[in-house]
Order: C-alpha cells, then sequence, then structure tokens
C-alpha cells in the first residue's frame, strides 16, 4: 500500500468510547496506517456564528433550507425531480412573506445542540484543520463508528494517489437513507457518482481535497459556526458556499456503526458515559 504524502487521516473519536478506539485501532495495525486522533479533550476552539446574522456561513437561509429540502425529497424522488421541485419552490417563496416556510421549513429549530453535538463540531473541525497542516492532497476524516469493509484502504490511497479533483467533496459512507437515485450519473470504477447540488450523506467518512479544506476553514473563521446545526448540517452549508463539487460512493466502502446496530447512537453513548452539565452552551 502506498502511504504518500498525498492522504492524510484523522480520526474523530469521544475518548469514552473505548471499544470504537479497540476496534479501529485493530483495523488501523491491519492496514499500517498513519493517523491521528482527535477528542473532545484536544479540540480547537472555533469561533461562533454571529446570532443575529440571517445568514448561515454566508448563505441565505432560504438557499440553504432548499439545498436540505432537495436531499430529503431525494429519498422519494430522482434527484432531477427533487431539484426541480426545490428551485419552484425556492422562487415560489419570494411572493409573500407567508411563502417564506417553503424553503425555510427544512430548517433545523434554532436551539442550541447538546454539549456533546457542539464537541462533535469542533472535533470535526479541528481535524479538517489538521489535515491542512499536513499538507496532504487529499484529508480523509472519519467518526469512531466508521466500520469498514475489507479493502477500504486500499481503494482510498489508491484515490489518493490517481484522483486530481480540485474543490472536491467525497463521501465513502452510507447514512440518512440517501442513495443513489435513477437520474444520477453511473458510478466511475472507485463507485463515485456527482451529487447536484453539492451534499453531504452524513459526516462518517468523507475525503476533502486540500483546496476546499482550506476555503472551508477561511469561511469558519470568517462566520463562526452556528451551535444549532449538527456537523453534517454545516458541511452542507459550506459545501454551497465554496461551491464545490461533491461526489457520493455506491456502494460506499464504510458503514455508520451507530445507525446499523452495531453500536449504540453516538449520541445515547454520550448520554450514558457522561454526566453533561444543565448548560447547553460551550463557553
Amino acid at each position: 500500500m502506498d502511504k504518500s504524502s498525498d492522504l492524510s487521516v484523522l480520526i474523530v473519536h469521544y475518548s469514552k468510547l473505548v471499544n470504537r478506539k479497540v476496534f479501529l485501532n485493530k483495523i488501523i495495525k491491519e492496514n499500517r496506517l498513519k493517523v491521528e486522533w482527535v477528542t473532545e479533550n484536544d479540540y480547537e476552539s472555533v469561533a461562533r456564528h454571529k446570532v443575529k446574522s440571517k445568514k448561515i456561513l454566508g448563505i441565505s437561509e432560504k438557499k440553504f433550507g432548499m439545498d436540505l429540502g432537495i436531499n430529503s425529497r431525494s429519498i422519494i424522488f430522482s434527484r432531477r425531480k427533487a431539484r426541480i421541485q426545490g428551485y419552484f419552490l425556492f422562487y415560489r417563496s419570494f411572493i409573500g412573506k407567508r411563502n417564506n416556510t417553503y424553503t425555510t421549513g427544512s430548517l433545523p429549530p434554532r436551539v442550541a445542540l447538546p454539549v456533546s453535538w457542539q464537541e462533535v463540531q469542533f472535533m470535526h473541525i479541528t481535524a479538517l484543520r489538521k489535515g491542512i497542516a499536513t499538507k496532504s492532497k487529499w484529508i480523509l476524516v472519519l467518526e469512531d463508528d466508521a466500520i469498514p469493509i475489507h479493502g477500504t484502504f486500499n481503494s482510498i490511497y489508491e484515490m489518493a494517489n490517481k484522483l486530481n479533483l480540485p474543490n472536491t467533496w467525497i463521501n465513502l459512507n452510507s447514512g440518512a437513507g440517501l442513495l443513489k437515485t435513477k437520474s444520477d450519473s453511473e458510478p466511475d470504477s472507485y463507485g463515485l457518482f456527482k451529487v447536484k447540488p453539492a451534499s453531504t450523506r452524513c459526516a462518517v467518512a468523507y475525503m476533502v481535497s486540500r483546496d476546499l479544506a482550506l476555503k472551508m476553514n477561511q469561511i469558519i473563521e470568517m462566520y463562526g459556526i452556528p451551535n444549532w446545526l449538527p456537523i453534517d448540517f454545516i458541511y452542507q452549508a459550506l459545501l454551497r458556499k465554496c461551491k464545490a463539487t461533491a461526489y457520493w460512493q455506491d456502494p460506499p466502502i464504510f458503514t455508520q456503526g451507530s445507525e446499523n446496530g452495531i453500536y449504540q447512537s453516538t449520541f445515547e453513548a454520550f448520554r450514558t458515559s457522561v454526566n453533561e452539565s444543565n448548560s447547553n452552551v460551550i463557553n
């Protein structure tokens, strides 16, 4: 396996979930991987979104809500049809204030996430920054419940060495019931197909080109991140702001252990392993 400087590997890990680290350490040893772990004990501070701002990471609420709606509808309809519906509702939302909910209705409530979820936000962004610092062409970030299939890392290193895709996001995981639809292009030899608008399929296992990671970090530093959006929604907004190209993989080479029943859900695991304070804001 070619472990060149084309790829850096970082794992977002909540330290109390010991069994997850034990499992991944076995995979790391078998594949002779060089990885860096990011935990709730060593994440970097990240600027918070200005509460009064109507935009989300520089993106209007309506455009952001439209993208979320398209993603949701693609579970039922083809992605092309979901896009047509999304743009129709987006333009219709400008006809009277009462129609705003045609797009903004897809947004989660502006209520601060539990502390553990906010820590996950910070850990992912720290992983992104650490990947940037390595100057690798590609950055691979895994959550600690990512379950690789056999041969996964051979495939990843081959992609990192051969693919020259600027401003690109690649989802390597399953998640949220989001699948390839009949209007999507056929997967290439790596199982990758382009998704429009650029979208995330959870944040369990993803590759980011270094130039896109740099853009994302600059936008985060400029606008700050909302404490009410899960990390995959934050990435969703960043992909639009950066005008990124997004690919998903079919079939994916990682499954999400906390979604398919191998692990307890991450949030439940957090709750049972830590007595969080009553505060829902990280200082």
